[in-house]
């Protein structure tokens, strides 16, 4: 038996970073919902309030980690590694 894993539809950012689409939409809805997402010294991703996230949130926080943790450190990053 020959399973497949679901397709993420990928967005290509400037400077060449790939992030899945999703990943990219619950970062808006978050930022949207004044929540403030960041990267711990150790690189662990911080939402904060964590105690206003849904059980949902949390769920879609876990399955996008990385690229979450990836899309923090681009917005962060020199405006001039975004814009060229």
């Amino acid at each position: 038996m020959t399973t497949t894993s679901p397709v993420s539809e990928l967005v290509s950012l400037r400077g060449g970073l790939v992030v899945p689409v999703e990943a990219l939409r619950i970062l808006w809805e978050l930022e949207e919902r004044e929540f403030d997402m960041r990267l711990a010294d150790d690189g662990a991703l911080l939402v904060v309030p964590g105690s206003k996230l849904t059980a949902g949130d949390r769920q879609a926080i876990s399955q996008h980690r990385d690229a979450l943790r990836t899309l923090v450190r681009y917005c962060d990053g020199p405006i001039a590694d975004r814009v060229l």
